[in-house]
């Protein structure tokens, strides 16, 4: 039997945007992309919260911690940001509990959707930015990392040990499992261990806690004990939403005095409990899984897979737009680029899912749009309003810009050379083709390539360069003469 229990709470709360509305579009023309956001209901959302949850239930865990009881928790960066503005004390209990042995976990900073983008680079960009920011508030560097919603699968994987984390937090999906337990450590085919949800105890209390009619209704501290101590293996994951406590279950419902119960009846029950990194620590792998990029899974709907942000068509045209618009915005930088993030939280791809059935339910749940085409029409009016700003921006410094931009696999160039399909996503690339293989590049001046710099990198005197180079003596030379120094 379980004789150690890890819980992870996680922390995240979204940057609402404005619906499409006459007045949202007239004032976003007038105040940019700042004023596309919903700042006022984001406050107010906020501080009700935290009323009603994290403030009780942080100062729970915070005198828990102090009497020995181990939790890991995993906040979001713009969950943090809002923490810092609307609720401080929030974050000082967590503070607290730190410095008495709670361990933070590394999540992509906006809680977006870069793990489901082409390249992961930006989903360790915003892992290592949360890290930090975690790091300078709280005091304790995290070891271990999820992504969004627990999100994994073995390219996830590789980039988080990359990233120098010891430990990936994913769901106990059976598909990936079969006839396996969650309740082990197991090593991932990309050389991270993995620990993996119980998402049953866990849903216990997420979501059934109040539910009436469920069989095993009322859930008490002793009982949830009780059930966690008889389970077999070697530990139990455990992960919620931190809103479980005083928001998604009011407190009339009896679950902070549930969540004040729960450490000493595990304790007398012989359960040890332990933050997520102790279990990496103490336990070896007992087998390994494998999670190839098209078996994703996540914690989200009865699927566990990444069909809560990209399983319509809606979601799917957003995520490329989205995708398309970051290469323009990560070759700027700055305010624009962060603007970028923002849109890509994972929410605002969650409100368009149009599922049915219980999975359909949750979503209604928690959007506030009418219908998940409405979503899609207000995210993509906020997204290309945002493009146009980038736009203007890269057009006006391209020779700075035009250098940095790394454009998506589906807006790339490829060129066919005696090796095989070469595909070149910015100028660097383009250098290293000339350079490698100057005789298959020399054919492509014909105009293809020209067209590609015209219309994807966006310019034209570089466009105009290379039809003249495509008529020098000697092409390749001429072609190196021009985008040396900016692609090398």
């Amino acid at each position: 039997m379980a004789r150690l229990v890890a819980f992870m709470f996680e922390m995240h709360q979204p940057r609402r945007t404005r619906p499409l509305s006459p007045r949202a579009l007239l004032e976003r023309m007038k105040g940019g992309p700042r004023a596309a956001y919903d700042d006022l209901l984001d406050a107010q959302v906020f501080r009700r919260v935290s009323s009603k949850c994290y403030a009780p239930a942080a100062k729970i865990l915070s005198e828990a911690a102090s009497r020995g009881f181990r939790f890991s928790f995993s906040p979001s960066g713009v969950w943090m940001e809002q923490a810092r503005e609307h609720a401080r004390e929030v974050l000082s209990y967590l503070r607290k509990s730190v410095d008495a042995g709670a361990e933070p976990v590394a999540q992509p900073y906006y809680h977006g959707v870069s793990p489901l983008l082409g390249d992961l680079d930006e989903m360790e960009l915003q892992i290592g930015a949360q890290a930090d920011l975690v790091e300078s508030e709280l005091g304790a560097r995290p070891g271990a990392a999820e992504a969004t919603e627990m999100l994994y699968n073995d390219e996830i994987g590789r980039a988080m040990r990359r990233a120098g984390f010891g430990l990936a937090l994913t769901e106990g999906a059976e598909r990936v499992l079969g006839w396996r337990s969650p309740n082990y450590l197991y090593m991932s085919r990309a050389g991270i261990p993995l620990l993996m949800r119980n998402y049953r105890l866990s849903d216990d209390v997420a979501f059934r806690f109040s539910n009436g009619s469920w069989d095993q209704y009322p859930l008490t501290a002793d009982k949830y004990a009780s059930w966690i101590a008889a389970s077999p293996g070697d530990v139990i994951f455990i992960a919620m939403d931190f809103e479980t406590f005083g928001e998604h279950h009011w407190r009339e419902t009896g679950i902070l005095d549930f969540l004040e119960a729960l450490p000493r009846e595990l304790e007398s029950a012989g359960v040890e409990s332990v933050g997520v990194s102790e279990v990496a620590r103490r336990l070896n792998p007992v087998d390994y899984v494998d999670v190839p990029p098209w078996n994703t899974i996540s914690w989200a709907d009865v699927e566990k897979d990444a069909s809560a942000w990209a399983g319509s068509e809606e979601q799917v045209r957003a995520l490329a737009l989205y995708e398309e618009v970051g290469s323009y915005a990560r070759a700027i930088g700055g305010e624009l680029l962060s603007h970028w993030r923002y849109l890509g939280i994972s929410d605002n791809f969650y409100y368009m899912s149009a599922k049915r059935g219980p999975s359909g339910v949750v979503h209604e749940y928690f959007s506030p749009y009418k219908d998940p085409l409405a979503a899609y029409t207000s995210y993509l009016h906020s997204l290309l309003s945002l493009y146009a700003d980038v736009l203007r921006t890269y057009s006006s410094g391209i020779e700075r810009f035009a250098p940095r931009l790394r454009t998506p696999l589906r807006l790339s160039f490829v060129a066919r050379t005696p090796d095989g399909d070469v595909v070149i996503r910015g100028l660097g690339d383009l250098r290293r083709c000339f350079s490698e293989c100057p005789s298959a590049m020399v054919g492509y001046l014909a105009g293809d390539l020209q067209s590609w710099v015209r219309h994807v990198l966006l310019w034209d005197r570089l466009a105009d360069e290379l039809d003249a180079a495509s008529r020098a003596p000697d092409p390749v030379r001429a072609v190196l003469s021009i985008i040396g120094p900016q692609g090398s």
